[in-house]
Order: C-alpha cells, then structure tokens, then sequence
C-alpha cells in the first residue's frame, strides 16, 4: 500500500515535473515564434521602402528623360511668356533687355531654345525682352561720290543710315560703277536710320552722227532723232541748195557722240530775192567805222569833208530802205571836246602826269621831275580842248636825300611804314652787300656799293613814285617784263647797258632797283638777275 502510495507520489512529481517541462517548452517555443514573426515584420517594411524608394527614382528618372515641346512666345509680353513656359513643363532662364524699332517695350523680341523644338524636362529657356525703340544719335552723312555700290552701303551701315540705290545714270562725273550723287550731301548731320539715296553712274552711252545734208527738214529730223540725238534747225538764203533741204550739219556724219547731243542743221531758203536795204545810221561815227557799217549792211560809202573828224550828216537818213548797193555820202567833221582841268596842286609830277593823260591833256612842268606841284595854268575847273597843255610849278625844296642809319629809319623819315631790305643782293655772279641808308619825302633808299658799280633799292608810296628813279626810264631802249612770285617787274635798259631799272608795285607801294655802272662798265641786267632781286625790299 505504501509502495503504491509511493509510486503514486512518484508518478505524480513526473507527471508534475513533465508537465511543468512542458509548459517551459511551450512558453520557450511561443518567445522564440513571437520574436521571429517581429523580425519577418521588420523584413518586410524594409523591403516595402526601398521598392518604394526605387519605383520614386525610376519615375523621377523617367521624368527627367521625359521631352516636352518649347512653346512659341516671340511677341509675348514678358508676363504672358513667363507662364507659358511655365506651363509646357519648362522654367524660365536668363532675360535680357535689348532695344527695337518694331517690338513694343516689354514683349518678347526672340527666345532661345527657338520655338516648337524639343526640351527635356526642366530645361531653362532664355528671352530677350524689348526696351522699346532705341534712340536714335546724330551723325554725318559720309562722302559716297566716287565710291562703289558696295562701298557706299557699308559707310552708310557703319553711321547707321540706310542706303537706297537710285537707278543708275549715264555721268561723265566719276568712272562708272562709281556713285556721283547723293540725295543728302556729305557732312550734314541727320538722325540714325535716315535714307540716304545715292546714283551709281553708267558709262555714257555714244551713236554715231547720221549724214543728212541734202535731205529735207523733216527726213533731216527722223534720222536724227531715231538714233536719239536732238534736233535744232535754222535757215538760211541759198543759192547752190533747193529751198528746204539741209545746207550743212554742226556735226559731221559718222562722228560717235554721246546720245541725247543736239544736231543742228542749216535749212536752205534758196536764192535770196532782191530787196531793199534798211540804211544804218552812223552819226558820230569815224569814217572807218561808217564805211564798214555801211558796207556790211550791202551799201557803197563816201565821205566828205575832213577824215580825221567823225559823221556829222548823211545824206540818206537812217532807216531808209533803198536798193542794195545805193552809196551814201556821210560829211566828217573834226570835232571839238571839252574836258575840265583838274587839281594838282599838292600832287607829284608823275601822278599828275597820269590824270591829265586819262583826260586826253598834256603836262608842262615848270622845275624838275622831283617834289610837289604848287601852282597850274590853266586854273582846276577851266574847260579847255582835248590836248590842251597844262602847265604846272614844281616845288622841289623837299628833294634832298638824308643819311639814315638804318632802313626802318629811312622808311619813317620818308614817311612809309617799313623798308627793310637783304643785308646783300646777288645780281649775275656778283653779290653786294652792306647797304647804307637815306631818305626823301616819300622815299626811302638802300645803296649797295662794289668796287666798280652799285645797286641802290628804293620803296616809295605812288604818290612818290617819280623820286624812284633818278632817269626818266621811258627814255631806255630795251625793255622786258619778269613774272616773279606772282608779281610783274617791268624792266628797262639804254643801248649801251650803261643802266638797267627794274620797276614794280604791289597795292599802294612801289619798288625801283637801279643798276648803274662807274667808268662807262656794261653793266646791264638780265632777266635772270631782275629775277634774283626781284625781292630784295621786304
């Protein structure tokens, strides 16, 4: 009984101790299932992520690769482009601003990519936006005369102005092909972007001179003008060509001129009828100038009375018509002029000489060629003849030289602004130097002296000018002219060559040099040697 109580006890701590195993077992197997179902969980999510992550790259690469159509917006405002581009899947790059003549401010004027080409997504897309219209600069019109075409346009396109060829023109002006005219002329300061015409010229074109004469007025007329020449035409009597056929032509045939040249052509009236004269009329005429007036008009002359005189009467009045041939008869007579004698008191000889001349009067002088007229007979205002003489009283008390140290003294002593002359002169091979220096009223004087000649220089006003030499060089037999810096140098010489003055004036002043020789020595001037002193007075 207690065997059996024992192994009941026995058999009760195994089943205890199995069953307690057992439920360690179970509460181990049921941890161990539980941390592997959260471990399977975490598996899972992570997996999800990454395929989420991974599906979210493709996609975005995809996208990336993705082209879209760039939309047009030229003409756009800057607004309206912006959301555009927007809106075709693209952004917006870079705006730049840039004047226009044609695009209003704030519209698009061009955009890069250009429109309708393709973009990947995300792609920039640059406009360039306008400022309005660009103000426009002053500038010159450049010179195109002589330029070609393609010349003439980039000078215009490099001031910004627009050329606009002209049809081309015959011009003898410039070469062809070359412009020789423009329609605004070069230097004038215009706007940008104004037109500027210009004409390229074409070789003139040339046609040859038909031969017309004998044809008539008309046949002379349509072959002219058929090859483009103009026609001109007058008449005249003759007796060799049948009225109304051409005499001559002012072209000869088969000459080339340029087409467009007038011809002109002589028509013949045929034999000139017999007709009466229309008689000239010829009072005051000299009996030369009658006689050719007369006979140029078909008329025969003569003359009574004294042929150094002029018409005073003719027998047939003036306008008369009479038979070709009639002679006239015209009466000469000498007739008497009267002139008023002018002042001269106060004046040099010389330039009273010159005034009576003008006058047709002749001068006496009572003294010497040198000074101031103090007295005159006749009286100023007496009427007297032509080639009447005036006799004049010559006060010469002033004409006395006086030494001078210098030439700027000698000028202010004779009362001129300057005188100054070169420190030597060179006349042939012989050179002169060291001037001395004097004066008169009116003149001033620079002697170079040599060994067995002399120079001297002198500068007066014209009033003076008769003091310039002391002979009278009408007198000298040679005389010739030199043309030296623009200036003529009259000079004179005698026979023997014993003296040589050479003469000019410039304005108000006059100038002598005066070349003597000592001891009878040819000393005479040469062309060559007036030349070389021509300006030896400054």
């Amino acid at each position: 009984m207690k065997t059996r109580k024992t192994t009941r006890r026995l058999l009760a701590l195994v089943v205890a101790a199995i069953l307690a195993c057992t439920t360690i077992a179970l509460s181990g197997c049921t941890s161990c299932s539980s941390s592997q179902a959260s471990s399977d969980e975490a598996t899972t999510k992570e997996d999800t992520s990454k395929k989420k992550t991974e599906k979210k790259k493709e996609k975005d690469e995809k996208e990336a690769q993705k082209e879209y159509t760039v939309p047009n917006v030229v003409s756009l405002t800057q607004t309206d482009a912006e959301k555009a581009i927007l809106a075709s899947g693209l952004r917006m790059g870079k705006v730049a601003q840039e004047a226009s003549e044609t695009v209003p401010r704030g519209s698009v004027i061009s955009q890069t990519p250009e429109p309708l080409t393709s973009a990947k997504a995300d792609s920039a897309v640059d406009l360039v936006v306008s400022s309005g219209k660009p103000v426009a600069k002053n500038v010159k019109v450049p010179d195109l005369k002589g330029k070609t075409q393609a010349e003439a346009e980039k000078l215009l396109q490099e001031q910004k102005l627009v050329g606009v060829a002209a049809t081309p023109q015959e011009s003898s002006e410039v070469a062809p092909g070359q412009v020789f005219k423009q329609s605004i002329a070069a230097g004038t300061t215009v706007k940008e972007g104004a037109r500027v015409e210009f004409t390229v010229a074409l070789a003139p074109s040339t046609v040859k001179v038909p031969n017309v004469v004998g044809m008539t007025t008309e046949e002379a007329q349509a072959a002219i003008t058929v090859v483009g020449l103009g026609f001109d035409y007058t008449t005249t009597y003759n007796d060799r060509v049948p009225s109304g056929k051409v005499v001559s032509q002012s072209v000869a045939a088969d000459t080339s001129v340029k087409a467009g040249t007038t011809v002109s052509v002589v028509v013949s009236l045929g034999q000139k009828p017999e007709e009466k004269v229309s008689v000239p009329d010829v009072l005051t005429y000299s009996w030369h100038d009658a006689e050719a007036t007369l006979e140029s008009a078909g008329l025969a002359a003569r003359y009574t009375g004294d042929p150094a005189g002029n018409v005073v009467a003719q027998d047939v009045d003036p306008g008369t018509m009479v038979e070709p041939n009639t002679l006239i008869t015209v009466t000469l007579q000498k007739s008497v002029v009267m002139v008023t004698v002018p002042d001269l008191v106060g004046m040099s000889p010389t330039s009273a000489e010159g005034l009576l001349s003008d006058l047709n009067l002749v001068l006496d002088l009572d003294g010497g060629i040198h000074g101031t007229i103090v007295s005159q007979s006749p009286e100023a205002g007496t009427q007297v003849e032509e080639r009447t003489t005036v006799t004049a009283t010559v006060d010469s008390s002033d004409f006395g030289w006086h030494d001078a140290s210098s030439a700027s003294k000698a000028a202010k002593g004779a009362g001129l602004s300057d005188f100054s002359v070169q420190k030597s002169v060179t006349i042939g091979d012989k050179t002169y130097k060291k001037p001395t220096f004097a004066y008169v009223t009116g003149v001033a004087q620079a002697f170079y002296e040599g060994a067995a000649d002399g120079v001297v220089i002198r500068k007066a006003d014209s009033d003076h000018a008769s003091k310039l030499t002391d002979m009278n060089r009408d007198a000298f037999a040679a005389q010739w002219n030199v043309n030296f810096k623009g200036q003529t140098i009259n000079c004179y010489g005698d026979a023997e060559g014993a003296v040589t003055v050479a003469t000019w004036n410039v304005g108000n002043d006059w100038y002598a040099v005066t070349y003597q020789g000592f001891g009878g020595e040819n000393v005479s001037m040469s062309e060559d040697d007036a030349a070389s002193i021509a300006f030896g007075v400054q």
